[in-house]
């Protein structure tokens, strides 16, 4: 017989807890929040939000992404 217990974590325990995870348990507690998070979203967005979220997601996989800094320094530069 299994048992169901309702448990109540205080967020900042539960990122004090992860904090000390392991660099490979982190990278699987985020697979999993990646994965639940594009499923809890999938019902919200409409086809074309999916389809930008689908394209960002692809290209930040494949590096094609600058970080808001470089972006920042890049546009500073050609406007100077």
């Amino acid at each position: 017989m299994s048992k169901t217990f309702n448990l109540a974590i205080p967020f900042d325990f539960l990122l004090q807890a992860i904090a000390k995870l392991s660099p490979a348990d982190k990278k699987r507690l985020w697979e999993f929040l990646d994965t639940d998070l594009h499923d809890s979203a999938a019902d919200t967005l409409d086809p074309e939000e999916e389809a930008e979220v689908a394209t960002a997601y692809a290209e930040y996989q494949a590096g094609d992404f600058v970080t808001l800094d470089e972006y920042t320094s890049q546009r500073s530069q050609r406007m100077a």
